[in-house]
């Protein structure tokens, strides 16, 4: 059941591995994602999602996420921004309900940045839209039978 799922989120970023963290001169991107700290609660792919982000500390915000369907915690992921190339990437690493690794100890899912503006993250293959309270994720999902459908997760600020 998990490699279908894993499936979907290799179409849209890829695995990499990275020695350590460049130095950006500029801090504004990840300003532009401030925002996103605390927690964040909703639905996508016919579940429950809950989102938390810390603030930003030695230039990087760190967020998990619990997908969960009718109770049952399918899969976590652990999610780290930091400033690359102008903008900002995230590199997601996915995790089974009972917190079996789906990525190898030295590779994570990678989307790569392209534009960040106040309220408004992109990605390759990631979308991620603030407005009032609410956070819009739109992720680029290959299926099973091989066509591409971008899905959305909706969540709201929780208090």
């Amino acid at each position: 059941m998990l490699a279908p799922i894993l499936a979907l989120f290799l179409f849209a970023a890829h695995p990499g591995h990275d020695g350590g963290l460049e130095e950006v001169p500029t801090q504004t991107a990840l300003e532009h994602a401030a925002w996103m700290e605390g927690r964040w609660v909703g639905t996508g792919m016919g579940g429950d999602v809950e989102e938390v982000w810390s603030p930003a500390q030695g230039g990087q915000m760190v967020g998990h996420l619990t997908y969960a369907r009718d109770g049952k915690v399918i899969f976590y992921e652990l999610m780290l921004l930091r400033p690359s190339e102008g903008a900002l990437e995230m590199l997601v690493k996915h995790f089974d309900g009972d917190f079996t690794a789906w990525e190898e100890k030295d590779e994570w899912i990678r989307f790569a940045p392209e534009t960040t503006d106040p309220g408004v993250l992109l990605f390759k293959g990631l979308t991620i839209f603030h407005d009032a309270g609410r956070m819009d994720a739109t992720v680029r999902m290959k299926q099973a039978d091989g066509s591409v459908k971008d899905v959305l997760f909706q969540l709201e600020r929780a208090e």
